[in-house]
């Protein structure tokens, strides 16, 4: 069983025990633990958006990581072989959400819109561009996760 959505608006981290309380269970469902991780790798991004320089985001983005593998691996096995899978279950995250906004768009009975940030994340899976793009050249830190024809 896995959260699905497991990110850091849904979890507290009492600072004087370290205890983390996970909480908005209602998308739980059967899956991969590497779902979760994904999802959490890339709920993570927000927190150096802004750096524009590529090496400092990923040195960053791996110590971020580390940090949040050791308080899973706390609570569940995961093996060293599906850690190196962390890239497709990226791409994986990516997938589920350029679903569910075209879901959302049409249960709202909006007309499907295909924004920057959705195109993004549409270039990211069709030209599989790793790591949802952070450390590549379409990456923009003045306009995050936005896509449009940079000469790239």
């Amino acid at each position: 069983m896995i959260h699905f959505d497991y990110n850091d608006g849904n979890y507290m981290i009492d600072f004087e025990t370290g205890q983390i309380t996970v909480y908005d269970f209602d998308n739980s469902c059967f899956g991969w633990y590497m779902y979760d991780l994904a999802d959490l790798w890339r709920s993570g991004l927000g927190w150096i958006a802004a750096e524009p320089d590529a090496g400092k985001r990923k040195k960053f983005m791996d110590d971020y990581f580390k940090t949040a593998l050791e308080g899973y691996r706390s609570e569940t096995g995961i093996e060293n072989s599906m850690l190196e899978k962390l890239p497709l279950f990226i791409q994986v995250t990516l997938m589920e959400n350029i679903v569910d906004s075209f879901e959302v768009m049409q249960n709202s009975g909006e007309e499907p819109i295909c924004d920057e940030e959705l195109s993004y994340l549409i270039k990211c899976v069709e030209d599989d561009i790793p790591y949802m793009g952070f450390f590549h050249e379409i990456y923009s830190c003045e306009d995050p996760f936005e896509y449009e024809k940079r000469n790239i």
